[in-house]
């Protein structure tokens, strides 16, 4: 798989609303622009880093290697300027910084210049909180749809139903990885020239399995 496929199947599985023709040009120029200028095409320096570690945090290097290895933060950087509306940009930003108070509030420090332990309490801190999030837009719209159907239209930003940042973060850093070279032919079994399809494939104890 090219980094031209690799993008488009993690912006498709990212529900971008662009026509595919068109989408695919602009996450091309926006790779190929990172790549030659080593820089973030919408993180700053310091995003960037962050979102490398905490992606590197979610899968971290075992006997294989990990998100950072892989160069998961390069793909969420084009995706989320090419594919994300600003309100979910936005609160991805948002969350970069909530990452990094959590951080001083906690050991004094970065994110990126905690430990692996110190990192995996916060990545804790920030799942709970998502959980959180959702658990309140569940109950928001329960209530809207006993008091009034159009209630929803009406109800403040904060309480719509949205995709809360770390949820975003995981799902963007599982779908960049196992799309990622790296991804698909160590994390996973990996045959470049497949045979016959076969539908239904047993696998052994501890088998890995399959890349698409």
């Amino acid at each position: 798989m090219n980094r031209r496929d690799a993008l488009m199947r993690v912006a498709a599985l990212a529900g971008a609303t662009m026509t595919l023709p068109a989408l695919a040009d602009t996450l091309e120029a926006s790779a190929t622009r990172r790549a030659l200028t080593g820089k973030p095409v919408f993180f700053t320096a310091d995003q960037d880093a962050t979102v490398a570690e905490l992606a590197d945090t979610i899968i971290p290097t075992t006997s294989t290697p990990g998100a950072k290895a892989a160069k998961v933060n390069e793909v969420i950087d084009v995706i989320v300027k090419d594919c994300y509306k600003p309100d979910d940009q936005q609160r991805f930003l948002e969350g970069l910084t909530q990452t990094n108070k959590l951080s001083q509030d906690a050991y004094g420090k970065a994110f990126v210049q905690l430990d692996p332990a110190q990192r995996i309490e916060i990545v804790k801190k920030l799942e709970a909180d998502d959980k959180q999030r959702r658990a309140e837009m569940t109950t928001n719209k329960a209530v809207a749809k006993v008091e009034n159907s159009q209630a929803d239209l009406q109800m403040p930003d904060s309480k719509k139903r949205y995709t809360p940042f770390f949820t975003m973060m995981k799902d963007l850093t599982l779908t960049g990885y196992f799309t990622s070279e790296i991804g698909c032919t160590q994390a996973l079994d990996y045959v470049a020239v497949p045979g016959r399809y076969d539908g239904c494939v047993p696998l052994k104890a501890g088998q890995k399995a399959w890349a698409i």
